[in-house]
């Protein structure tokens, strides 16, 4: 009975194992066809019109490299003399003409010094004139008294002057010879006293040239530092002169990526804050490293906007002071490229439809860059090969 009642309890074991396994077997072989055939598209979502494949292609590789767009020309306008500012005519922010006045200085001063030394100049030439007048005179005087002497002479070879005479007539020449030399060295004063006169009248007209400050480009006005009624001491910055269209963009390379770049080589430059991007010209290539951050300083220079380089110019939206980032070359590398009508921003997420085996199925992706042409690149969700419908294709 015992044995009977064990025998029929193995038996139920059995038959109910096998009942498992086989709804197991079961399941697993629908569960395909239930994924499958869940609904794959959301309510009142139509199938696309269009659509295209994802291929995969090889594309030029790059690694971005931040930097800042700066001026080529920064000009410090300071004053080179100590005079109280009377007038700034322009703000920061205003653009200004070559030659155009950008600050003037109190000019009583210096004017008052330059009329002096003007003054001083007239004296001392007239007394020049004096001078080589007296100096006239004394080589007049040294003529006669020569042939006084000569005459004197003469007469007492042949006994016809006495000695005394001669004595007298020599002693004539012999001062009018010092007159002349004294005549002489004071027209070399009185010259070089005319010298320093004029090199202090030319030195105040400097100053008073220095008294109004000029632009000496066309620019805009970044920094206005002081205001009428100030005072200004030599070599004090007085305004920040830029030419906002003399552009460049200088940036920190690493030193793994310095060798990739030379002087004159094209290079794309991206602006986030307006989207472009712009062809741009290695310029400079600073020979040493920081030894701190182990980089290198380059400057690329941007086309100015009469000048463009294979159909791009410079944007009037591009400031100095803005951030940019430079594209060096690496090579060229494979993507998966799907034209970006394909992808549709749900939320935080990008999805596409793709076509499986007959049926449509949004799938979730990964954006990368653009390619040019209407066309991203595709991280991940797409391998290549599927096919794929258009937002645009859909009603």
């Amino acid at each position: 009975m015992s044995a009977q009642g064990s025998a029929a309890k193995r038996l139920v074991v059995i038959v109910l194992a096998t009942v498992v396994v086989v709804v197991l077997v079961r399941v697993a072989k629908r569960a395909p066809e239930a994924q499958v055939g869940t609904p794959v598209l959301a309510a009142g979502e139509k199938e696309p019109r269009s659509v295209a494949e994802a291929v995969r292609v090889r594309v030029p590789d790059h690694e971005e490299v931040v930097g800042s767009v700066r001026s080529r020309r920064v000009v410090r306008v300071a004053a080179q003399v100590s005079a109280r500012v009377l007038e700034v005519p322009r703000q920061a922010g205003e653009r200004v003409r070559a030659g155009e006045v950008l600050v003037r200085l109190d000019e009583r001063e210096s004017a008052a010094r330059l009329r002096q030394m003007r003054e001083t100049l007239v004296a001392v030439e007239a007394a020049g004139e004096s001078a080589r007048q007296r100096e006239a005179q004394a080589e007049a005087r040294l003529t006669q008294a020569r042939a006084a002497f000569e005459r004197t002479r003469g007469l007492f070879e042949r006994q016809a002057a006495t000695q005394a005479g001669l004595e007298d007539a020599e002693r004539a020449r012999i001062e009018a010879e010092a007159g002349l030399a004294d005549a002489k060295a004071a027209v070399a004063s009185a010259a070089a006293q005319r010298e320093s006169a004029r090199a202090a009248t030319t030195e105040a007209e400097a100053a008073l040239s220095h008294l109004t400050l000029t632009a000496p480009f066309d620019g805009l006005v970044s920094e206005r530092r002081v205001e009428p009624g100030d005072l200004a001491n030599p070599g004090e910055p007085l305004l920040v002169l830029l030419d906002p269209a003399a552009l460049r963009v200088e940036a920190a390379v690493r030193e793994g990526l310095i060798a990739r770049l030379s002087r004159g080589q094209a290079l794309e430059v991206e602006l986030p804050s307006s989207g472009a991007r712009i062809a741009g010209t290695v310029s400079e290539l600073l020979p040493a490293a920081d030894p701190r951050t182990r980089t290198f300083e380059v400057h690329v220079d941007l086309p100015r906007p009469e000048e463009p380089r294979d159909g791009a110019a410079a944007s009037p939206a591009v400031h100095a002071g803005m951030f940019a980032r430079l594209r060096v070359p690496l090579g060229d590398r494979e993507v998966v490229r799907a034209p970006a009508a394909a992808l549709e921003r749900v939320g935080q997420l990008w999805t596409v439809l793709v076509d499986e085996r007959g049926t449509w199925r949004r799938r979730v992706v990964t954006r990368g860059e653009e390619l040019g042409d209407g066309a991203v690149e595709v991280l991940s969700g797409l391998t290549g090969g599927e096919r794929i419908g258009l937002a645009d294709g859909r009603p």
